[in-house]
């Protein structure tokens, strides 16, 4: 019986209630804080507003759930599935990932949340991968016929067997009789991967739709998605880049978006390479792993200091400070599984060499050398910690750290990790411990995988295992990676953070497809973009060409020089070289540039971009303020400048007017018209010279716009 029924929203699509399951489940969450808790129930909330009413209605929406790596995505779809069932679904679906060990992870989660006891066992019927010969349709109909109408969870693997399976299950006479136009909900975790059509970009360039390809995953989740009349469909993941840069028509592309938030005690990408830059440790270029150009013969050195590091951590955290129940960790050195097996072998090798010669007397040359060799790295490991212990104390612990160390090699067909069977966990692989697998008490990281190219900044994210609940032990993390990983990595936390304030603060309907990213990085793999993405520095000076919305633009800048003070710049004799200066704060600067209308493209996705990132930049009380000028002020008709034509496009041909004949002394040219490091807006009223009566003499306003150095950026736009 509930005892208490309580609002959360009543926004959207219906009003949503927490009940019974969703107040049971919260109750056991002992280590969130009331706010945690709040936040998880709030933007679970959220998101189920926004789906497709549950009872006896029929539709589809596709919603988008953006997190950080590691930072409690499971935690939040579980909560949104309480929420949903609580609400009136009657069954949820989990795309729950590519590989076994992801699918029996996202399960066992789900039981150990949901499954507490006799009761809770009634409440939820939890299904893996159901096969019609295995008598699931039996078993689901059965289910849905209870009285007590338990929840019903599926679990299948993201793959195109799986899914057509289900969707069979689900158009089957038995099932369809009962649940009829009740809904369900899909949940596919790490949403970017595999669903998004890999086939988008070669279609785009085919002229006729009826021959489009279609991936066999992508195929499969559209199937689904047909077989079942009222479903919400939500896309979790920490990557959107995909998700959001996909063809809008896209049966994938998200109507909504919530930007979940990550508990207290989260150490991510600001943690690690902003906070505490020290935790990065750089592998040599020598010793970074490639099978063919650099496949090494023996153990690098940097793996045997990261494995010191390690066991000293351990002995540390739980050994002596009891802090911990067990520790782990990563060595990720290339996709090829044989890499793996040859790091696996070298750190098998090594661990019981140590052993060994640690079990010898104290006056052994070999376990005296060993000892000497461990000095160092002790230092290393210790240097963030308040009062560490001695070395003597620290390494006296390390021989039974390794006495109680499995080593692991995570490849396909390797069964699950048992965490409580060890203190310390060594686990060696690369794609099984890639994206959505969680390495439980991860402390140091070795990652001496090789950049060839130029990588997708959605793929390098997932990668960061390291990421997670770490607060208690951070002191004892470590993260060894090559100088080139360490830039993009960097470089990707200043781009995650400005894609999530911009999310925050737009729906989708508002947002441009366009993103704030350096040139180190791809936002996403091409293949799922069914259109060109441009890549644009803004550095230095930017025209833009503002030739659509020429009457609301007169009247909106003259509206706004009229209700603003400008000052005389410096006079320069002549009306077409003296102009006027209004310093203003930065949000005032995003007020005047949304108003100012752009619609040709990359125009439009410059001022988009510039608009994004100037408030991550405020956010972040990196900028204050920013300059605009009124150029040519008592040039009423405006300066002459040529409309030229290519492509079939029109542009304004350089509104900016040079330097004087004398080299600048008299004049420096409308570039030089500006605050070095300052971002400044010049308006320009321009009147065209064209040999059409359409355009002829025409006058406007323009934008032209100086990205100083300490501000500049990429944008990575979208041009469909």
């Amino acid at each position: 019986m509930t005892e208490q029924i309580k609002i959360l929203k009543e926004e959207g699509n219906f009003q949503v209630t927490q009940g019974d399951k969703t107040f049971d489940l919260i109750n056991r969450l002992s280590k969130l804080s009331e706010e945690e808790k709040e936040n998880l129930l709030n933007e679970s909330a959220k998101i189920l507003s926004n789906c497709v009413n549950p009872v006896n209605t029929s539709g589809d929406i596709t919603g988008l759930a953006v997190g950080y790596v590691q930072s409690g995505k499971t935690m939040s779809f579980t909560t949104l599935s309480t929420l949903a069932f609580d609400n009136g679904f009657r069954a949820i679906i989990y795309l729950a990932g590519t590989k076994n060990n992801l699918l029996e992870q996202t399960t066992n989660r789900l039981k150990d949340d949901l499954l507490t006891g006799s009761v809770n066992r009634r409440k939820y019927k939890v299904y893996q991968n159901p096969l019609i010969e295995d008598n699931s349709i039996n078993e689901v109909h059965n289910a849905l016929k209870l009285k007590r109408k338990p929840a019903i969870l599926i679990t299948i693997l993201k793959k195109g067997k799986y899914i057509n399976e289900l969707m069979r299950l689900f158009s089957s006479h038995e099932i369809r009789s009962e649940l009829g136009n009740n809904g369900i909900l899909i949940i596919d975790d790490e949403a970017d991967q595999a669903s998004l059509n890999t086939y988008a970009r070669s279609n785009s360039r085919s002229e006729d739709w009826e021959e489009d390809e279609y991936s066999s995953t992508y195929s499969s989740i559209l199937r689904l998605k047909a077989s079942l009349p009222n479903h919400s469909y939500i896309q979790y993941t920490a990557t959107p880049q995909g998700p959001l840069l996909i063809n809008l028509m896209d049966l994938l592309s998200p109507e909504f978006h919530v930007v979940l938030t990550p508990g207290k005690s989260y150490t991510g990408g600001i943690v690690f390479f902003v906070d505490n830059p020290d935790l990065i440790i750089t592998i040599p270029p020598g010793e970074v792993y490639h099978h063919r150009n650099n496949p090494l013969t023996e153990c690098p050195v940097s793996l045997i200091n990261a494995l010191q590091v390690y066991l000293i951590g351990v002995a540390i955290q739980v050994n002596i400070l009891n802090k911990e129940d067990f520790l782990s960790m990563m060595v990720h050195a290339d996709r090829e599984t044989d890499a793996s097996r040859k790091f696996h072998s070298w750190v098998s090798n090594i661990i019981t060499n140590w052993g060994d010669r640690l079990a010898l007397s104290d006056t052994d040359p070999s376990k005296v050398e060993l000892l000497n060799s461990f000095r160092p790295n002790y230092l290393e490991a210790v240097i963030k910690i308040d009062n560490p212990p001695s070395f003597e104390q620290v390494i006296s612990e390390v021989l039974e750290v390794i006495l109680d160390t499995n080593i692991e090699l995570v490849i396909q067909g390797s069964s699950a990790i048992d965490w409580s069977n060890a203190t310390s966990h060594i686990l060696v692989g690369a794609e099984m411990l890639n994206r959505g697998f969680t390495v439980e008490g991860l402390t140091v990281t070795y990652m001496p995988r090789n950049t060839v190219s130029r990588s997708n900044a959605d793929t390098i994210q997932q990668r960061c295992r390291f990421f997670g609940y770490k607060r208690s032990y951070l002191e004892s993390c470590r993260v060894y990676l090559p100088v080139d990983s360490i830039l993009e990595y960097r470089e990707y936390v200043e781009h995650e953070e400005v894609m999530r304030e911009h999310l925050k603060s737009s729906t989708l309907r508002d947002l441009e497809q366009v993103m704030i990213l350096g040139d180190q990085l791809n936002p996403t793999r091409n293949n799922i973009l069914s259109a060109d993405v441009i890549r644009y520095k803004l550095c230095g000076w930017r025209q833009m060409n503002a030739l659509e919305f020429i009457s609301e633009n007169i009247n909106y800048v003259n509206n706004f020089i009229n209700s603003h003070h400008f000052d005389d710049c410096e006079d320069y004799k002549t009306d077409s070289r003296n102009h006027k200066i209004l310093k203003l704060s930065i949000n005032d600067l995003i007020e005047f540039m949304e108003g100012f209308k752009i619609s040709g493209m990359p125009d439009a996705l410059r001022k988009s971009s510039t608009i994004q990132y100037l408030r991550f930049l405020a956010d972040k009380q990196r900028i204050e303020h920013a300059y605009i000028y009124q150029m040519a002020y008592n040039v009423t008709e405006g300066r002459e400048r040529e409309l030229k034509d290519r492509h079939d496009n029109l542009w304004i041909n350089n509104i900016f007017m040079g330097r004087s004949n004398d080299g600048g002394a008299t004049y420096p040219g409308d570039k030089g018209i500006r605050m070095e490091d300052s971002l400044c807006i010049q308006i320009h009223k321009v009147k065209l010279k064209h040999k059409s009566v359409k355009w002829r003499g025409k006058q406007l306003y323009t934008l032209g716009i100086y990205y100083p150095e300490a501000i500049s950026h990429t944008l990575i736009g979208i041009i469909n």
